[in-house]
């Protein structure tokens, strides 16, 4: 028990001779503590305002005066002059009666052998067939058809034709498109037979 006891003194006195060791070391010497407080030294400077300097006050220019408008311009209305008079020519004129029945009349060659009761208003010339046109064949095809009464054209069929069954497809499809003028009975159009001779020729 006592061995305990004296263990343990032992172990205090050795930690407080430590510690006291420690601060003998960490604590600086007086005189350090005086050469470090005699090195301190504060200097205050004043310095002068420089009174050669002057401020100087800036001010907004004034706005300019906006430019003056130019006086409007004087509007002169010009003076009216009334148009120079035509002279009055006393002149007689002949009187001319053109007559305005066309019965009987024809509108080109190519109504050559044609019926002289039906009269074309509008014709289509036919497309020539393109190997008739290489061979440079030429020749016609006498139509026979019915002039409707609005000179349309209806039933048109071949009567003869020369070279016989080589324009007959082209004149056919031609004569389709034709306008005659109808045939008036009592003042009202009614149909009419006729018939029209065209010609393939090479100019």
């Amino acid at each position: 028990m006592i061995k305990y006891y004296s263990g343990h003194l032992i172990g205090l006195i050795v930690a407080v001779m430590f510690f006291l060791l420690l601060a003998y070391i960490v604590k600086p010497s007086s005189e350090a503590l005086k050469n470090e407080n005699s090195f301190r030294v504060v200097d205050f400077i004043r310095l002068k305002k420089d009174t050669s300097l002057k401020e100087k006050t800036r001010t907004i220019p004034d706005r300019p005066e906006p430019p003056k408008k130019p006086p409007p311009p004087d509007l002169v209305t010009p003076e009216l002059q009334a148009p120079p008079q035509a002279p009055n020519l006393d002149i007689e004129f002949p009187d001319i009666a053109v007559p305005t029945d066309f019965k009987g009349a024809f509108l080109g060659p190519q109504n050559a052998g044609g019926n002289s009761q039906v009269v074309p208003l509008v014709r289509i010339n036919p497309q020539y067939p393109r190997n008739e046109l290489l061979a440079g064949v030429e020749g016609w095809v006498k139509v026979r058809f019915t002039v409707e009464p609005d000179g349309s054209v209806s039933s048109p069929k071949v009567v003869q034709s020369k070279p016989p069954r080589v324009f007959d497809t082209a004149a056919l499809r031609a004569i389709k498109k034709w306008k005659f003028k109808p045939k008036v009975v009592n003042g009202v159009a009614v149909q009419q037979d006729g018939t029209q001779l065209i010609e393939f020729k090479l100019f």
